[in-house]
């Protein structure tokens, strides 16, 4: 039922000094820090060449990741978020397992502007679970991600024969800074 993984989040408690040490230390890529007041917090995105890793940190003391960070003063792994195709066909399925969603189970609209549900860690091993809903299409033989959030390949065949883009070689320096005038979407 689960897709790719989407990105791991991490709590932090200073913003600033994870993106530096994630830009310096790790040699990453790190987006400009974002403000999701909806969410109650601030956000960067840390994109790899297999998924992302958001650092997150509070808005103010409502905000969920406060609570967080009361319990883990360092920071830690927040929550695991993982792609499906039909968020609504996914909750039914988990909480028929007995999977509790966190809520009245209507999903919420997350960063990237996909619907998204989070699941009870004590059902999930402990972990915060997060549900993103990826719509993808079959067009012509090829796959096409219309809700892209996580751009990785996917398809059914076995060979990727006939699929455009692919034997292209990109070089691409993500340990640039994002510039101020040119804030991505994720």
């Amino acid at each position: 039922m689960i897709g790719n993984l989407n990105h791991v989040a991490i709590a932090v408690p200073d913003l600033e000094a994870a993106i530096k040490q994630y830009q310096t230390v790790f040699g990453a890529f790190v987006t400009s820090p974002q403000e999701l007041v909806a969410h109650g917090i601030r956000l960067a995105i840390v994109n790899l060449a297999n998924t992302k890793i958001e650092l997150i940190t509070p808005l103010g003391e409502t905000s969920p990741i406060a609570k967080f960070l009361e319990r883990n003063p360092a920071g830690g792994l927040h929550h695991l978020s993982y792609e499906v195709p039909d968020i609504i066909a996914a909750r039914d399925q988990l909480t028929a397992a007995g999977l509790e969603v966190i809520g009245d189970g209507t999903p919420q609209t997350g960063y990237h502007n996909t619907p998204v549900l989070f699941f009870n860690p004590k059902d999930c091993l402990g972990v915060l679970i997060e549900l993103e809903e990826v719509k993808t299409t079959l067009q012509q033989g090829r796959i096409e991600i219309t809700s892209a959030v996580h751009t990785g390949y996917h398809s059914e065949k076995s060979s990727l024969e006939g699929v455009e883009g692919v034997g292209i070689r990109v070089d691409v320096d993500f340990r640039v800074p994002t510039p101020e005038d040119n804030l991505e979407e994720n």
